[in-house]
């Protein structure tokens, strides 16, 4: 199977160039009509690890896919009639994201075992985000132990930390620990839209508590839903929609594209614990080792 390469793309306000060829267009990477229309293949805030490439394995056994032989699991080949082109896997994808989601999940999953030992994370970043007023602080501001978590509310394990987390900074046990949460939105629009509006909450003041409903969230979060956890908050959802669309968010998710690509991270979720770099998830055993150092650290 020809392997599709995800281009990272910054957060801007999105200009559509409307393609002569229409909605159906495949003429891949640059239009061939002349409009030179961009197709990628997820729309993302910050930035992507080729997701795409990670998920094909998975993808490709999948009952859904239309590119996935029926019989032997182990025959991967494609059905007769069927074309493994960049374009029809690139719809299949759009049309199917929980499937990209769920591999990437599973990739993780993997890689909890193979980790590395924590490396320091460059001490002048991590200065920086702790200082960057625009960041958002939860558990005690003046903490001496600095959690900052990289992550996306669709990634099942970004959430997993993130309820985890929630739970530890509010008890007594966690009462050393300032977490610094840094939205990346790296599963295309749908994730983009989450982290606009949870941002949007904190301009009035509900930043942990909209952050707390997203985590929580069961199923699908779209806009509607964005909303009426909005009116829950008792928030203006008039003003917190056109926040959520504003520069200044826009401009917010730009500078936390900055901070991922200096420390190259190339998947979520992604902490930087006490200084240290800690790919992977935070929760269970390895979250309880991590507030037995808080509690150490003056």
């Amino acid at each position: 199977m020809k392997k599709t390469k995800v281009k990272t793309t910054p957060v801007v306000e999105k200009k559509e160039t409307v393609c002569s060829c229409g909605d159906s267009c495949s003429c891949g990477e640059h239009c061939s009509c002349g409009c030179e229309k961009k197709k990628t293949l997820l729309k993302c805030g910050t930035m992507l690890v080729s997701a795409a490439i990670i998920a094909a394995s998975i993808v490709m056994t999948s009952p859904d896919c239309p590119f996935a032989k029926r019989g032997s699991r182990n025959d991967r080949r494609p059905m007769a009639g069927a074309q493994m082109n960049e374009a029809g896997f690139r719809e299949f994808i759009m049309n199917n994201p929980k499937v990209l989601i769920d591999s990437v999940d599973a990739y993780y999953k993997q890689q909890q075992v193979k980790q590395k030992p924590a490396q320091p994370a460059p001490a002048d970043l991590v200065e920086k985000i702790v200082n960057d007023k625009t960041n958002y602080s939860l558990g005690n501001p003046n903490g001496k132990f600095v959690i900052i978590e990289f992550f996306d509310y669709n990634c099942g394990y970004c959430k997993r930390t993130n309820t985890a987390l929630s739970e530890v900074v509010k008890s007594k046990e966690g009462a050393n620990i300032r977490w610094i949460p840094i939205d990346t939105p790296i599963f295309g629009e749908s994730s983009e839209i989450i982290a606009r509006y949870v941002l949007a909450a904190g301009k009035q003041g509900k930043y942990a508590e909209m952050h707390d409903a997203v985590s929580e969230a069961k199923g699908r979060v779209d806009e509607a839903a964005l909303i009426e956890m909005g009116k829950k908050l008792k928030l203006d959802t008039k003003k917190l929609t056109a926040d959520a669309k504003g520069k200044e968010i826009n401009d917010k998710l730009v500078a936390n594209r900055e901070f991922i690509e200096r420390l190259k991270i190339n998947g979520v979720p992604m902490l930087i614990v006490d200084g240290k770099i800690n790919p992977g998830a935070l929760f269970g055993e390895k979250l309880d080792e991590v507030v037995k150092a808080s509690q150490k650290k003056k």
